[in-house]
Order: structure tokens, then C-alpha cells, then sequence
């Protein structure tokens, strides 16, 4: 039978982990009543002197005393798992603690007593994580050291990972949050000149909705953040800006993820920033791309939020383009007529997002289009509010931000022909790349990085595979030790670099697409020899131009190849940025063809073969430059 402190260890780990435990049909479940259940749900072995009539199984409850919760069963059976499972229980209690960030205060006191101390340390604890901004259990100075000592053992201030930060020079605050799975998330705050403090909020590890402009949507979809992790984004701004005497303003609801395709988690963690932190329902706004059945559903709810749409795209195909989620939801008709019906329900104006994309959206025909979408959905001009704001360019995006003219020009049609009210917004953080999955992004490619540094079984040996160079990547030269002929070297395989015998990873070789013709003479050369018929040995390309020059000098060569781009560097990632596009373009071809045959194309291939118009309008840029 388990000892005395086993048992206390694992009811100490059954109510944390229990306590973690979302919101459940808009009520919640107290830790006792978690306790009872997780106890509950346990195999039992039945006490030899338990009569027949005392068989069922036990129902056990938490009661305070003066150290860990203790257990009482309603009959004298005992709970004697078996010695593996107690020890794997008793592990897992030691990797679960506490948030004291998330835990509501009723739920704080119920703990507290049940260590043995009073109702009033827990409002101790609270008053000073969130009035007074104390990170650290050992600044809690007025808690008997004792209680101290347990909150040390079986509880921490916030269970998110920082995992970097970056200050800008504006003094945007960006954070990239590890979560206990290794997903990994962020948050931004914004300090303004008028005193307000906005927090940009995640709602998603990642994003399914594929808007090809931006970051987290280029990464794709990980899975919801719960409502705990959604709410202790907020509360470490808040309690860190009460430590220094400001106070948290304004939420946006615009980070990571789509904030309406994880309605029950952001709803419940809304609410909590409402009553538990004090943060006005006003004071935060709920972006979306258009999750029409969720618009609908949050004008019925009792929460006075801003809703935000992020529209950037006034006509059905330039959207779907733009933001693929608009086809899934019925396009902006679909859209804009459940826009209309929000306005009317909820007596709020909306805010519509236009990323202000430089020679694509940012015309002044564009935004007399914009004008007319919401003049012929009857939208009116005193409910509706645009605000633009130039792109923060990503990696994975070939558009850019619109000048200062152009936006002034949107502007300007918006207020003066429509009489809508347009405001630019302010671009914050560009130099630490706040803009929404850009921090993210470069911390997973660091750790990518050094991922193949730090491969197993990598003792200095040096590795062996085949990979396709990166785009920016000056890695040509690659140091290797002294060799003569006929030295043996140990060496490793590298699983991550391309598997020629993968399917997958060798059509990318199929019909690869060569720089010039000393390239192909070269592969033919060693596919020659590979065969055993060698064409011999080329040193050096074919002066070309001099021997076509000394036949006939009088007539220009065809064969010289010419750029506009002068820089050696830049000219070879322009070779490799054409190959790219040549091998994407290609198998957008043959999904087209799938499609053709009659093959119904998923979600992401359909996404793939929208960008066709955009890589093909680059290659023929890049082409052009290298001619």
C-alpha cells in the first residue's frame, strides 16, 4: 500500500493537474469536485475486510490539513495501485505545478486551506501577483515562510516559456512563448504617447486559414491554445505593467491563429480578463478573416467586444487569393451580409483590416471599390471604420509596404467619396519583426540551425547526404579535413538531407533545371561515368564568346549570357530563386492536371495553385533581370 507521502503526492498532483482543466458549459469546476473525479476515475483493490455490501467503488473528496491534502473514502476500500503505476503517477506529479497566474482566486483559497493555511494567504498571494506585479514566491515577504516554501514546491507564476524577447526602438515589446508541448507562440505590447498599453494576444499555436501574406499562416496549423494559456498571455502583461505602476488598456486579439475558430477558449478567457483583471469588454477587440457561423454566434453573447475584420481584398477573387478562408465561408457576400446583420443586432461599428499591399490593393480604384462593397450591402458609413496598415513583409510573401502617397490617396477616396473614416495605423515593432508569426519564424530557424549542428551521434564527423541549398544561403565552400588518396575517413548520414530513394523528396529531381549548358555537360559527363564511359574530364567552361568571336568577329554572339544584375551574389540567388519558381510553377501544372482528370484538390494544394499568377509575375521579373 502506498505510503502516507505518496498518497500526499499524488492527491497533490491529481488537484494541480485537475486544475488546470478548462471552462465546461460556462461554468467551472472546482478543484475539490476535479480532485474527486480524477480519484474517482482510478482502479481500485478492495480492503479484505470490505463486506459485499461495501463494494462500490469509492468516492473520494480533499480536506484540509495541516500539510498535503489527505484522502477520505466513503467506504474502506483503500486505492492501492499497483507499484509501477503509483511511480509513474508520482513521477508525473513532479513535472505539474501550480499556475498561480490562471488560478482563480476561490480556487487560490480552496488550495491554500487545503495546505493548511488560511483563506486570507491566498488573498495575499493574489493581491500581490496582480496588484503588485511580484513575479518571484521569495518577494511574497509577508507569507509565512513555510507557505513560501510549499508555493516554491507546488506552484509557479505563470507556466509559459519565455522563450525570447526583443524591444523595439518604439518600445514595442515582442515575446515568443514556449508552451509545455515545445509549440510555441507569441505576444506583443504596444505602448502609445497617450498613455495606452495594447497587448496583441494569440489564440492558436499556428493558423489553418493559409493568408499567404502572412507569417503564422505560411507555418500552418498546430492546434488551440486553451483558455488558460489565451489568459496568462494577458496576465503577465498586466501584472508586469502594475509593477511599474501603468496598467494594461487595450486587448487586440490579432496574434497568432484565428481568435473565432477557438470561440469557446477565447470567450472564456475574455471573460476572465474582464472580471479578473478589470480590463473593459470594450477595450478589446476580436479580430477575424471571416468566420461567418462565429460573427453570428458572438452577437448573441453578453460581451460588449469590438469585432475587427480583416477584409484586405474588396472583390471575391482577389481575396480567395489573398486569404483562401474566404471560399470556405461563402465569399464576401456571405461576408459582408452577416457584417450588415451584426451592425443592426449589436448597435457597434465594426473595423475593417486592409493590409496595405504596395501596387496590388493601394489604388485609388481599389478603395472606390472597397466604398461600393459596402455601399451595396447597405453597410453605413458611420458603422464602418478601415483601418490601413502598411504590410510588414514576411520571408514567404514577395509584396511590400505602400508609400506614404498611396495611403494618403486611399484615404482621401474612402472619406471623401464614401464618407467612411479610414485611419492609417501606425507600423510597431518593424525592426524586431512584431508583425504577427515573424518572431516565430526566426527562432525556428535558428533551431533548425542548430539542429543540424547538434544531430545524434555527431562527435566532430563530418556529414554526408544529398540537400538543395537554401535561398540566401552563402554556404558554397564547405571545410573538410587534410585528405590524400586513398585515406579512410568515418562519417555519419544526415536523415534530414534528401532521400533520393522518397518519392516525395526525388521529384523535385526528375527534370531538374540547369544553370547553363557547362552544367548539363557536367552531369552528363558524370553520368557518363557512372556508366562506365566516360566522356573525359571538363576543366573549365567554354569560352564561348572568344571562340565565336575570332570565326566572326563581325557578327554579335548568341550564346553570351548576359544580367542585369552586376553583383556576383546576387546574381547566384537569383539562379536559385529561378530554379525554385520553375519546380513550384511545374507542380502547380500537374495538380491542374489532377484536377483536370477529375481528382478533388485539398485545402492545401488549392492553396498552392492561387499562387500560381503571383510566382509566375516574379519569375518573369527575375528573368528579366538576369537576361
Amino acid at each position: 500500500m502506498p505510503t502516507n507521502n505518496s498518497m500526499s503526492t499524488v492527491a497533490m498532483a491529481a488537484l494541480i493537474f485537475l486544475s488546470r482543466s478548462t471552462a465546461i458549459s460556462g461554468g467551472r469546476i472546482t478543484s475539490i469536485q476535479r480532485t474527486a473525479a480524477f480519484f474517482n476515475s482510478f482502479p481500485t483493490h478492495h480492503h479484505p475486510r470490505a463486506t459485499s455490501s461495501t463494494q462500490n467503488k469509492p468516492k473520494f473528496v480533499c480536506t484540509p490539513s495541516s500539510s498535503s491534502p489527505t484522502l477520505r473514502s466513503s467506504t474502506i476500500q483503500e486505492l492501492e495501485p499497483t507499484a509501477a503505476a503509483a511511480q509513474n503517477i508520482i513521477a508525473e506529479s513532479e513535472q505539474f505545478k501550480v499556475n498561480l497566474l490562471t488560478l482563480p482566486l476561490p480556487e487560490l483559497e480552496t488550495l491554500v486551506k487545503s495546505w493548511g493555511f488560511k483563506a486570507f494567504n491566498a488573498r495575499q498571494i493574489h493581491n500581490r501577483i496582480f496588484s503588485q506585479g511580484v513575479a518571484e514566491i521569495d518577494q511574497m515577504s509577508e507569507l509565512p515562510l513555510k507557505l513560501r516554501n510549499v508555493l516554491k514546491e507546488r506552484a509557479t507564476i505563470g507556466s509559459l516559456h519565455l522563450e525570447i524577447e526583443q524591444i523595439s526602438q518604439d518600445g514595442t515589446k515582442k515575446r515568443a512563448y514556449k508552451l509545455h508541448d515545445g509549440q510555441m507562440i507569441e505576444s506583443v505590447l504596444m505602448p502609445y504617447e497617450d498613455g495606452r498599453r495594447t497587448a496583441c494576444i494569440s489564440s492558436q499555436a499556428g493558423c489553418a486559414m493559409g493568408c499567404v501574406f502572412c507569417a503564422t499562416g505560411q507555418m500552418g496549423f498546430a492546434r488551440q491554445l486553451t483558455a488558460e494559456e489565451i489568459y496568462e498571455q494577458v496576465a503577465r502583461f498586466a501584472t508586469e505593467l502594475k509593477g511599474d505602476g501603468e496598467r494594461l488598456s487595450n486587448i487586440v486579439m490579432m496574434g497568432m491563429g484565428e481568435p473565432l475558430a477557438n470561440y469557446r477558449n477565447v470567450i472564456a478567457a475574455i471573460r476572465r480578463m474582464n472580471t479578473e483583471l478589470g480590463i473593459g469588454a470594450r477595450k478589446i477587440t476580436v479580430s477575424t478573416v471571416g468566420v461567418v457561423p462565429n460573427i453570428r454566434k458572438l452577437m448573441e453573447e453578453d460581451l460588449q467586444v469590438r469585432l475587427a475584420v480583416s477584409l484586405h481584398c474588396a472583390t471575391d477573387d482577389e481575396r480567395s487569393a489573398l486569404l483562401p478562408a474566404n471560399r470556405r465561408y461563402g465569399g464576401l457576400d456571405e461576408l459582408m451580409s452577416t457584417i450588415r446583420e451584426y451592425i443592426r443586432f449589436t448597435k457597434r461599428r465594426v473595423t475593417f483590416e486592409w493590409a496595405l499591399i504596395e501596387g496590388e490593393n493601394d489604388s485609388r480604384e481599389v478603395a472606390r471599390t472597397l466604398g461600393r462593397l459596402l455601399q451595396r450591402h447597405d453597410i453605413r458609413s458611420d458603422m464602418a471604420h478601415v483601418n490601413l496598415i502598411p504590410l510588414n513583409p514576411t520571408g514567404g510573401f514577395g509584396g511590400g509596404p505602400s508609400g506614404r502617397s498611396n495611403v494618403n490617396q486611399f484615404v482621401d477616396v474612402l472619406e471623401r467619396e464614401f464618407g467612411v473614416s479610414a485611419t492609417p495605423r501606425m507600423r510597431r515593432g518593424i525592426d524586431i519583426d512584431a508583425g504577427c508569426g515573424q518572431l516565430k519564424s526566426a527562432v525556428k530557424k535558428k533551431e533548425d540551425a542548430n539542429k543540424m549542428l547538434e544531430l545524434p551521434g555527431n562527435s566532430g564527423l563530418p556529414m554526408v547526404g544529398v540537400y538543395e541549398d537554401e535561398e540566401g544561403s552563402d554556404n558554397d565552400a564547405v571545410e573538410v579535413q587534410d585528405l590524400s588518396h586513398g585515406s579512410v575517413v568515418d562519417f555519419f548520414i544526415n536523415d534530414d538531407f534528401i532521400n533520393l530513394d522518397d518519392e516525395e523528396d526525388a521529384e523535385d529531381y526528375i527534370d531538374p533545371t540547369f544553370e547553363d549548358e557547362f552544367e548539363m555537360a557536367e552531369v552528363e559527363r558524370l553520368l557518363a561515368l557512372v556508366k562506365g564511359t566516360s566522356l573525359g574530364p571538363i576543366s573549365s567552361p567554354p569560352d564561348t564568346a572568344s571562340s565565336e568571336m575570332e570565326s566572326a568577329p563581325s557578327e554579335p554572339s548568341s550564346k553570351i549570357k548576359t544580367s542585369t544584375i552586376t553583383d556576383e551574389d546576387a546574381l547566384r540567388k537569383a539562379k536559385r530563386r529561378r530554379k525554385k519558381l520553375l519546380k513550384q510553377l511545374k507542380a502547380i501544372q500537374k495538380l491542374r492536371d489532377m484536377e483536370t482528370a477529375g481528382k478533388v484538390l485539398n485545402e492545401e494544394q488549392l492553396e498552392k495553385v492561387a499562387k500560381e499568377n503571383e510566382w509566375t509575375t516574379e519569375l518573369e521579373s527575375v528573368e528579366h533581370n538576369l537576361m
